[in-house]
C-alpha cells in the first residue's frame, strides 16, 4: 500500500504561513507595548485572523490514498471510496461525481483565474488525462485544480486497471465542529474585543 498523497496548493500555505507570523509579531508587540492586560484584552482580533488564515489555506486538501480520495473543505469533509468515483472533472474546482449524483468540489483546488485560463496554450494541456474535446486550461499541470486533478486520475486510473468493480455508496460526509466551534468563538471574542476598543476610543 502506498503512502497517502496529501495536495494543499503551495501558494496558500505560504500566504496562510506569512499572515500567522505576522500575527505572531503583532502579539509580541502587544505584550511589550500594552503588558498581559492589554494582551488578554485585545489579542482577540489577531487570534481570529491567524485561526481565519489557517482554516481557508492550510487545513483545506485533497488526501488521496489507494482506496479512496478525501476532500476536505472548511465546513465539511468527503471521503469517497474509488469504487463510487463516477466522474471526476476540473471546470471550477476539482470536481468528484459519485455514482448517486452527488457533486464534491474541493475548497483547496480551485481553477484558474480568467487571466491564467486566457494565458492555457493547447500544449499544456496535451498530456493531461482525458481528450482533446473535453480538456480545459483548469486541466493544465501548473494550476491547482489541474494538479490535484493529475493526482486523483493517476489513483482512479490505478484502480480501474486493477479490475476492481464500481460500488457505488460508501461516501462519508462529516462536518468539522471543532473547527466551525473554534471560528465562532474567535469571531465572537474579535468583535468583543473591537467594540471595547471603540468605546475606549
Amino acid at each position: 500500500m502506498s503512502r497517502p498523497v496529501v495536495f494543499r496548493p503551495r501558494g496558500g500555505v505560504v500566504l496562510a504561513a506569512v499572515a500567522i507570523a505576522i500575527c505572531a509579531v503583532a502579539l509580541i508587540w502587544l505584550l511589550v507595548t500594552d503588558g498581559f492586560g492589554g494582551l488578554l484584552l485585545w489579542s482577540w482580533p489577531i487570534f481570529a485572523f491567524a485561526w481565519l488564515a489557517y482554516a481557508l489555506y492550510i487545513r483545506p486538501c485533497v488526501i488521496v490514498t489507494d482506496g479512496f480520495v478525501e476532500i476536505r473543505n472548511p465546513l465539511r469533509s468527503h471521503r469517497v471510496p474509488w469504487g463510487d468515483v463516477d466522474r471526476v472533472e476540473s471546470r471550477y474546482a476539482l470536481t468528484v461525481r459519485t455514482h448517486s449524483g452527488t457533486v464534491i468540489r474541493a475548497w483547496a483546488a480551485p481553477a484558474p483565474g480568467a487571466r491564467q485560463a486566457l494565458s492555457t496554450r493547447r500544449e499544456d494541456v496535451r498530456n493531461t488525462f482525458g481528450d482533446d474535446e473535453t480538456r480545459r486550461p483548469s486541466d493544465a499541470l501548473g494550476t491547482q485544480s489541474g494538479d490535484a486533478t493529475a493526482i486523483v486520475m493517476r489513483h482512479l486510473d490505478a484502480f480501474a486497471r486493477s479490475g476492481e468493480p464500481a460500488r457505488p455508496g460508501g461516501t462519508t460526509t462529516t462536518w468539522a465542529v471543532l473547527p466551525a466551534v473554534v471560528t465562532v468563538a474567535l469571531l465572537g471574542a474579535a468583535v468583543y474585543s473591537l467594540v471595547q476598543l471603540s468605546s475606549h476610543g
